[in-house]
């Protein structure tokens, strides 16, 4: 049997990717479905790049520097870029990028804006930018991935007015490729080979975006050969194992983030570390994951994604006997017989919420209630839309709850969703309070060097596995689909799923 030969890389032609959705808006502040922000990541580039295991890499910044107390950080910027209209990048870019974004008229994202509210910007020279802190922050170069905009072009441009202007639908970038048209009858966007790009010149032509109604609008297109890849396939088409057709390739890398079942602290069931304990160690991950998920991800197994530098798994093997004898400890017993436990006349009956647009979750969630009853604990399982969801972890009116969670910045780093500053009012969504965990996710966000910060958060890890805030249920994969005629395509965990396209240079039709 002959080996398989390495396909050869082919210089020129055209790769075409179906999105669903059409977009209004290129400029990447103010981008906000799948189809905007997959288009703008090709366009767009920030001084940094974060891949896949939260690490930031240099992109328009060739190098940076944190000064010893970690509050200001320094930036060389790449000589030789120019923006697609052929304008060199410079500072004053940064500069105006941020400066946009600190204004009370910025018209984007608010977290964005709260972020960089009360940071410095300060140019050194045309090539040097520096960042003042009001307080040290280790993540930070994973921030100024953030992208940068062209001064030259919306200098003029009040904030307030940015959502209409020209510029979103014309859009200029430093990105390897850039802007040829934009149908919006058609429903298509062309991209073409930036010739100026400083980077790895891309084997590609061009790259056409074609923009479908619905899913299965693009399901189609792509099984006749319309398009050649999908940026993103549903989960039950990989789950009913649907045909894409002999010549489809499905990459399923991992995605950085977490799906967890949360639980309410205030309530009776749950201030217990007992009882969390025990329904940690009644749930079967490998099984929620093989039988509910259809092996389409993978067994939680800590609250640090598992794709990231920082992950140290921490779950313990399923025990069911000795998650009924915490419960007992705790003083939970089935005092009248009916298969439900009791505790002062109180049976545990609780209702667990989760999205009803998510069928994976609401599979896992079904699971998880059938679990959970073998310990004598009736679950109600209430799928609700997801504005629903998220407005009864806010307000913390809901039991227990199944969601999600992605590191804004690809960075591990999650003092807000588990530090006591964030119970009230923050994304601290279970009112988890425990001093230990807050000094260690203080001082690795504050921490200077990888290394220390590892530490810390294996002990945050570990101390997590002992109090069982949530119980971390599985790692999501992202599922999308190229022909085989398309090459350089590799696997690698996202951050975030437009991050995909960050290879394109390296794409390139097989000879």
């Amino acid at each position: 049997m002959s080996p398989t030969p390495t396909p050869v890389p082919v210089p020129g032609g055209r790769y075409i990717e179906g999105l669903v959705g059409l977009p209004t808006t290129f400029n990447p502040l103010l981008v906000s479905n799948p189809a905007e922000r997959d288009v703008a990541g090709v366009l767009f580039e920030g001084l940094t790049w974060v891949d896949g295991s939260g690490r930031p890499q240099p992109e328009l910044a060739e190098s940076w520097t944190a000064s010893d107390d970690g509050l200001r950080y320094t930036f060389k910027l790449r000589r030789g870029v120019t923006w697609h209209d052929g304008q060199p990048f410079t500072a004053d870019d940064v500069l105006f990028t941020i400066r946009l974004i600190q204004s009370p008229e910025f018209p984007g994202n608010p977290a964005l804006a709260k972020f960089w509210r009360g940071i410095r910007v300060q140019v050194e020279d045309p090539y040097t930018v520096t960042f003042s802190l009001l307080e040290p922050f280790a993540p930070f170069p994973n921030y100024v991935s953030l992208p940068i905009l062209p001064a030259h072009r919306l200098r003029g441009v009040l904030p307030e007015d940015l959502v209409d202007d020209p510029f979103n639908l014309e859009p200029v970038g430093t990105g390897p490729f850039r802007l040829a048209s934009f149908d919006r009858e058609g429903r298509r966007i062309t991209l073409v080979r930036h010739d100026g790009y400083y980077g790895r010149r891309p084997y590609l032509d061009e790259v056409e975006f074609r923009f479908y109604e619905t899913t299965d609008d693009l399901l189609s297109a792509f099984r006749d050969g319309e398009v050649q890849g999908m940026g993103m396939v549903p989960w039950e088409v990989i789950a009913h194992g649907e045909d894409l057709g002999e010549d489809a390739r499905i990459y399923a890398p991992m995605l950085s983030g977490m799906t967890a079942l949360f639980f309410n602290h205030q309530t009776q069931f749950f201030s217990d570390v007992r009882v969390r304990q025990a329904i940690a160690l009644a749930i079967d991950r490998e099984a929620l994951v093989r039988d509910a998920l259809l092996g389409q991800a993978e067994p939680g197994m800590g609250p640090i994604p598992a794709s990231l530098w920082a992950y140290d798994p921490t779950g313990r093997p399923v025990d069911v006997e000795r998650a009924r004898s915490l419960l007992h400890e705790a003083g939970w017993g089935d005092s009248d017989g009916d298969g439900i436990v009791d505790s002062n006349g109180v049976a545990f009956r609780f209702t667990l919420l989760v999205n009803d647009d998510d069928p994976p979750r609401l599979a896992v969630a079904n699971r998880i209630a059938e679990q959970l009853r073998q310990l004598g604990i009736a679950v109600t399982v209430q799928p609700v839309p997801s504005g629903s969801l998220l407005q009864a972890l806010v307000s913390r009116q809901y039991s227990a709850a199944i969601f999600g969670w992605f590191p804004p910045s690809g960075d591990p780093d999650c003092f807000e969703l588990w530090h006591s500053s964030q119970a009230e009012t923050g994304l601290n969504f279970s009112g988890f309070r425990n001093q230990a965990i807050d000094t260690l996710l203080l001082q690795a966000r504050q921490a200077s060097s990888e290394e220390d910060r590892r530490s810390l958060y294996a002990e945050f890890q570990r101390v997590f596995s002992e109090q069982v805030p949530a119980v971390v249920l599985y790692y999501p994969r992202y599922f999308f689909a190229v022909k085989a005629e398309i090459g350089g395509v590799e696997p690698l965990p996202l951050i975030r799923p437009s991050d995909r396209l960050h290879a394109l240079p390296q794409w390139f039709r097989h000879a």
